[in-house]
């Protein structure tokens, strides 16, 4: 998989740090899919909370960058779980094929 970049320009620090956990998360050859998952839904209430904050136009501005990133993020868990599913469709075919010879 290539470098995944969650950050932009106007990424807050609190952000930021979640956005290298998730990151490393990636990066790891066990995806924990759980822990993806809470860091994920973190990471929407980082981003609601500094949208209630800001400005409306560094709203928009913030707002057009971070619909970018989740479609990565959505990009990269459709990839998982394509993979996922494909291993678990291995070990059934492998299970099938043991039973044959029992």
């Amino acid at each position: 998989m290539k470098q995944l970049t969650l950050d932009h320009a106007n990424t807050p620090p609190p952000l930021k740090e979640l956005n290298a956990q998730i990151v490393a998360l990636f990066s790891s050859d066990s995806i924990d899919e759980s822990a993806l998952f809470k860091l994920i839904d973190t990471r929407d209430v980082l981003i609601r909370e500094h949208l209630d904050s800001c400005e409306v136009e560094t709203q928009k501005v913030f707002a057009k960058a971070e619909l970018e990133i989740n479609g990565l993020l959505v990009a990269c868990t459709r990839d998982l779980s394509k993979t996922s599913l494909k291993q678990l469709s291995d070990l059934i075919r492998g299970r099938k094929a043991v039973k044959k010879y029992l």
